[in-house]
């Protein structure tokens, strides 16, 4: 058939419904329909479409900053407090057998806590005491044993006096001598001063050493080391001279 499109000068008939062959291509002058976009499909699994994650306003992660921002600021102003309120330097300890310093003193010269009203009475009675020593136990070269020695401000750093520090002040001197006639030295304790016999001692304050003094019958010094050994054995040797050593009561010069 002359001018018949080519599958018409091949094909032999009529085409059955399932036959298999090439399907004519659509002619005509109408408008194309436009191409599908071809799919390509991931035969691996099934694929899906996401979304793209969203974000949060830009106004929001500005208010976030600004509020981390002001939270590190409160902490460091807390923490800086709390350093502040922990960092006090702790009072520092003098080490044993140390060279120790006299304590906070008032305008009156005693440490704080005591009283000079003490002190007045203390030194009253101390007086007292000297009369008495001195009329039963006139110095005329006898031997003793000399048990305290403390002049009024009298720092002694390894013994404590009444107010709790190394300084001796009158009334820790009374309390002192009254201790020590109570304890091992026996009853016949009596109380001089410096100035009572001998040369005179004073302190670099000029003011005399009120002395606790035990009587004996020593003879010489070494019969008061001797009893001295024995009324204070739990001392030790080397510290024993500063709770106990010969003194010989001769007239004051």
């Amino acid at each position: 058939m002359a001018g018949a499109p080519w599958w018409e000068q091949f094909d032999p008939g009529p085409r059955e419904s399932g036959a298999s062959g090439p399907t004519p291509p659509v002619t005509g002058t109408g408008t194309l329909a436009p191409a599908q976009p071809q799919v390509v499909r991931d035969d691996s699994g099934d694929h899906q479409d996401h979304p793209p994650p969203l974000r949060p306003p830009r106004r929001l992660q500005v208010v976030a900053a600004v509020l981390a921002l002001v939270l590190v600021a409160l902490l460091g102003v807390l923490a800086a407090r709390t350093v502040g309120a922990t960092s006090a330097p702790a009072a520092q300890e003098g080490t044993a057998g140390g060279p120790t310093s006299a304590p906070a003193s008032s305008a009156t010269g005693r440490p704080a806590g005591g009283t000079a009203a003490a002190d007045a009475a203390a030194t009253t009675e101390l007086e007292e005491l000297r009369r008495t020593g001195l009329e039963a136990h006139p110095p005329d070269g006898q031997w003793v044993a000399q048990l305290a020695a403390k002049s009024v401000g009298t720092t002694d750093p390894v013994q404590t006096a009444a107010n709790g520090s190394s300084t001796f002040y009158a009334a820790d001197i009374l309390a002192q001598s009254k201790e020590i006639a109570s304890g091992v030295a026996g009853g016949d304790v009596f109380v001089l001063k410096t100035t009572d016999f001998g040369d005179g001692l004073v302190d670099k304050r000029d003011n005399p050493y009120w002395v606790t003094l035990a009587a004996g019958p020593f003879g010489n010094a070494d019969d008061v080391r001797t009893w001295c050994a024995s009324m204070f054995a739990s001392t030790p040797a080397a510290e024993r001279g500063n709770v106990c050593l010969p003194k010989q009561l001769t007239p004051p010069e």
